[in-house]
This record gives C-alpha cells, sequence and structure tokens, in this order.
C-alpha cells in the first residue's frame, strides 16, 4: 500500500475540487481526516510516526502528557530521546530486524517489557506496538506506548498480597500441626492417665481385701508364736510371717500406685538423702557399675515422703542396674526447674529434679508406654514383680508432682521425678521404739470391725494386750453400745464399714455425744484417706492393715494417753 505524502499532513487544507466525484472523495478524506484527528488528541495512549531515520514526525497529546515534552520541543529529534541508554542498542536491533521482517505489525504483549524515558530523566514501564508502511517508497513507523506503571504497580502489589497470603497460610498451616500434634499429645497423655486410673482403681480394691487376709495371717501367726516355745515351729512361723511383711509390702506398693495410700511429707533436702544412701546404692548395684553424683548447689526444700523418695531412688537404681549387665554408669541428679522449664503441665509452681540415668540397654517406644502401668515388666519371671516404676509413679503423681521416663535403646534410661518446691524448715523424722507397751489400768476397747475373722482376731491381739475388750459389727452397733451407757475408754474402728457408717462418721458421732471416749481408725484401703480430712473427724490416728502387735500396742497406748 502506498500514499503520497500530503495524506500524512492532517492540517494541510485541502484543495477545491472541480470533479463532483472528486468532491465525495475529498470529503470522504476531510471527515476520515477529522477522525483520525480526534483519535490521535483523545488517545490516552502515546501515538508516534517515524520516518526511516528514527526521526520524531507526530506526537500526540497522549504522548507529550506520557513524556514530557511538547511537540515543538520533540518533533524531528531522534527516537532515542525517548529511550533509557541502557536500551538504545537493543532497540535499534529490533527495529532493524523489525524492518527486514514481512511481518506489518506487532501488537503490545508480544515484545519483551521496555522502559521508556520521560523528559525528567525518570523511566517508566511500557508496552509498544509497531507498524510500519511505505508511503512514496519511504518506510514510515507507527509506534503506540502504553505507560503500564499502575499496572506494573499492582501486579507487584498482588503478588506482594499473594507472597504475605501464603506466608500466613504456610504459619496458619504449621501453626494447625503443631496445636493438631498437641492435641494428640493431650489425648494420648489423657487416654494413660485414665488407664492409670483404672489400673489404681482396681489395684486399690485387691490391696484392701489383701490387707485383710493379712491382718488375719499375721494376728494369728503372733498368736500361735506367742503359744509355742519349740525352735522347729518358731522357725517356721518365722518364715510365714516374714512372708506376710512381704506381702504387705506388696499391698503398699499397690497402694501408693493407685494413690490410695496416706503419705507422710516432710521438709526434704534432696541432697542431704542422696548423699546418705550413697552406701547403700554401692552395694546395692555392685562393682561392675560406676556411680557418680550431680547434686545442683542452693538445691530447692521439697516436700515429701522421705521413705518413699528413699524407696524410688533405691528402685531405680535396682532396675538400672537389671539393664546393666555388663556395667556401665548410673547418675543420681538433683536440680531446681523453674515453671517455664516443665515438660508437664505444672500449673506454674516450681520444682526440684532428681533423676536416675544409666547407659544399659534402654527401651523402645512400645515399653516406654506401659513402663509405669503396675505388674509390666520385661524381666525374667521370677526377677521382679512390675511394680517398680509404677511405684514410683504413683508416689510422685500424690506428691503433687510427676514423673517422666526418656530411653533409646543401646543409649540408656533417664527416670526422673519432679517434686514440688517447699519453704520452711527441714523436718527431722524421730525414731521409733521397739517397745510393746501393755495396758495400764486395764482399759475397756470397744472393736468395731465388719469383717468377723478380723474381728475375732483383733480383739485376741487387744485382749494379748492387757485390755478388756467388747465388739461390734458395725458403726451402728457401736453407736448403740455406747448409748446403753456400758464405759468405753476407746474404740479401735475399721474405716470402711457395711452397715451404712463409716469410721469417720461413727468418730464424728462419738467426739459430739461421748467426746471423753478416744478413737483409733483402722484401714487396709486408703481411698478414704485421700477423700476426707481426717481432721474434720477429730484428727484421729489411723492404723494402716496389716499391723503388727507391737504397732497396735503402741496406737492404742498413744491414743489413751495423748493429751
Amino acid at each position: 500500500m502506498t500514499f503520497n505524502r500530503r495524506s500524512l499532513d492532517l492540517a494541510a487544507p485541502l484543495m477545491p475540487l472541480t470533479d463532483p466525484s472528486a468532491s465525495d472523495t475529498q470529503k470522504e478524506l476531510l471527515l476520515a481526516e477529522s477522525q483520525i484527528s480526534t483519535i490521535l488528541a483523545i488517545a490516552a495512549d502515546a501515538i508516534i510516526s517515524l520516518n526511516e531515520n528514527m526521526r520524531i514526525m507526530l506526537f500526540n497529546d497522549g504522548a507529550a502528557s506520557m513524556f514530557g515534552y511538547s511537540k515543538e520541543e520533540i518533533i524531528g529529534q531522534r527516537l532515542d530521546v525517548l529511550i533509557p541508554e541502557r536500551f538504545r542498542g537493543t532497540h535499534h536491533a529490533h527495529v532493524a530486524e523489525f524492518s527486514r521482517s514481512p511481518v506489518a505489525a506487532r501488537r503490545m504483549g508480544e515484545r519483551q517489557e521496555i522502559f521508556a524515558r520521560r523528559k525528567d530523566g525518570t523511566e517508566f514501564p511500557a508496552e509498544a506496538s509497531i507498524a510500519k508502511q511505505e508511503i512514496d517508497g519511504r518506510p514510515i513507523f507507527m509506534v503506540v506506548v502504553r505507560d503500564v506503571t499502575e499496572r506494573k504497580r499492582a501486579q507487584a502489589e498482588l503478588a506482594k498480597a499473594n507472597s504475605e497470603l501464603e506466608q500466613r497460610v504456610a504459619e496458619r498451616t504449621r501453626e494447625l500441626e503443631a496445636e493438631i500434634g498437641r492435641r494428640e499429645a493431650t489425648q494420648a497423655a489423657l487416654i494413660q492417665a485414665q488407664r492409670m486410673e483404672a489400673f489404681g482403681q482396681l489395684t486399690g480394691g485387691v490391696a484392701h481385701d489383701f490387707n485383710n487376709l493379712l491382718t488375719i495371717i499375721t494376728g494369728n501367726l503372733e498368736l500361735v508364736g506367742d503359744a509355742t516355745d519349740q525352735p522347729a515351729s518358731r522357725t517356721l512361723l518365722k518364715r510365714a510371717a516374714d512372708a506376710a511383711d512381704m506381702g504387705a509390702a506388696l499391698t503398699k506398693r499397690l497402694l501408693t500406685f493407685a494413690r490410695r495410700r496416706r503419705l507422710s511429707p516432710q521438709v526434704l533436702d534432696l541432697n542431704e538423702l542422696v548423699l546418705g544412701l550413697m552406701e547403700i546404692l554401692k552395694r546395692s548395684i555392685g562393682e561392675p557399675i560406676t556411680l557418680t553424683t550431680m547434686l545442683a548447689g542452693n538445691l530447692w526444700k521439697t516436700k515429701a515422703d522421705p521413705s518413699e523418695v528413699e524407696n524410688a531412688i533405691l528402685n531405680l537404681a535396682i532396675n538400672a542396674r537389671d539393664a546393666m549387665p555388663h556395667g556401665g554408669a548410673l547418675m543420681v541428679e538433683t536440680r531446681n526447674v523453674a515453671a517455664s522449664a516443665l515438660p508437664f503441665d505444672g500449673a506454674g509452681g516450681e520444682y526440684v529434679l532428681l533423676s536416675v540415668s544409666d547407659t544399659g540397654e534402654g527401651m523402645p517406644p512400645e515399653v516406654i508406654e506401659r513402663a509405669f502401668e503396675p505388674f509390666f515388666s520385661t524381666k525374667e519371671p521370677g526377677r521382679g514383680t512390675g511394680l517398680g516404676l509404677s511405684t514410683v509413679y504413683g508416689f510422685a503423681e500424690q506428691s503433687g508432682g510427676h514423673a517422666t521416663i526418656q530411653s533409646a535403646v543401646g543409649r540408656g534410661t533417664t527416670v526422673t521425678l519432679y517434686l514440688p518446691r517447699a519453704d520452711g524448715e527441714l523436718d527431722r523424722v524421730a525414731s521409733t521404739s521397739e517397745a510393746v507397751p501393755l495396758s495400764e489400768a486395764n482399759e475397756v476397747v470397744l472393736v468395731v470391725e465388719d469383717n468377723a475373722e478380723v474381728r475375732e482376731l483383733t480383739l485376741q491381739r487387744v485382749e494379748g494386750l492387757g485390755y478388756v475388750v467388747l465388739e461390734a459389727e458395725s458403726g451402728p452397733a457401736a453407736v448403740r453400745i455406747l448409748q446403753s451407757g456400758e464405759h468405753v475408754d476407746l474404740v479401735l474402728s475399721d474405716i470402711v464399714m457395711a452397715g451404712g457408717m463409716s469410721g469417720y462418721e461413727l468418730a464424728r458421732w462419738i467426739g459430739e455425744h461421748v467426746p471423753g471416749t478416744r478413737v483409733v481408725l483402722t484401714t487396709g484401703y486408703a481411698a478414704e484417706e485421700t477423700r476426707h480430712d481426717p481432721a474434720a473427724y477429730g484428727g484421729n490416728p489411723i492404723l494402716r492393715k496389716p499391723y503388727k502387735r507391737a504397732e497396735l500396742a503402741v496406737s492404742l497406748h498413744d491414743a489413751l494417753h495423748r493429751d
């Protein structure tokens, strides 16, 4: 297609024509030129015409507004003035390539992103369309330039928003994953706690019945022993009594695990207690094992039952010894632990850590999960009851603390007790006397027990201590005896009884109606102790089954002679 040079001069006046058809053509051309002028004037994009030398021949209002040049300043200037210097070489190459190609036009978006330069030197991103024409044998280029600064800014903001959104989604996903992990851990801990509670209820009930049986056995063995002088018989009786004592120790450990046994907590210095056990520990673990301690300076005091702490350390040391048959290292550590460093929910409190670590065989995860369960053991039959770790766990929980296990196969095991921090002065344990005090004035003791065999045995044992005895099979029966006017100096009553009245309720009735009568309570199942505060029933002493004759004698004597 060719045009004459005049067709580009949109402002030139039209020559009058005499030919009517020429006149119509002239009018149409005038109309077309007017429309083109209007389009050039209102177009927001820059429309630029270039000659073969890349000099600007047409520069519309949109271009003037975009680049900051007036038409008078820019017409005749080379296109390079509108291109940043670093892009001019690339631009010339693209134009030369386009000139040689058969393609007549390239639309916006078909070229790589370009940058344009304003009169004040600032640069901006742009898109350009280019078309070529030939007029009178000379190439003419038409360029349309669009400022895409706002689009780029919007795209950048959108990309930033998407990136931030993705980041927030990723963070939220991590939070959700962490929360799911925490909930799963909490659920697992809840299930474990429910299992342990079920075990506790079961073992507590078993221990209650077992203690009654042991009370009968040990009591009758004592009575038989008092009635015979034959050495052979005494030897057999001692063996039976020792076995009964082992059964009593077993039920005590069951009740400790089940948190059904009332402890005797005292303010302790764990460092002193550990140092006092060192000699026993060395003898217990044997020569092939190296025993060391890492005791914290300025260790906080804690409040716990000292005998249970000693039992826990010995149990853990013996377990460690069994896990190191060819020798190894055993370390006992104490440390203060702030609330923020606890591996469990310590309700914001501070704790004293006591841990026993070994370099033994370690445990796989499935064993760790069950290690605190009673009667669970990986030892050979006959080498353990499976109550060592469960007793440690029950003692820690009942003391207001916690117990944890960290172990890996081939890398050893660490069992850690967390005991609550305590303030105040250290308690000193009073020594116990082995003397058996007898009745001093033939005091009258009313024995209240719903188990007939236990009641019969207790009557014999109390009578053998020099007391006058009465009996009642229930709390209401005891009340009737006391209401009858019968003189009674002391009531020895079981806590858990049939008949609708517990030993605590009987003690409260006695305190209200016959306050001069003393009370001693007995139990083989200490769940009642954990559910009730004995101070609410007069703070009467409790004798725990199975008890020996000496323990019974001391309890009765102390109750009768206390202020």
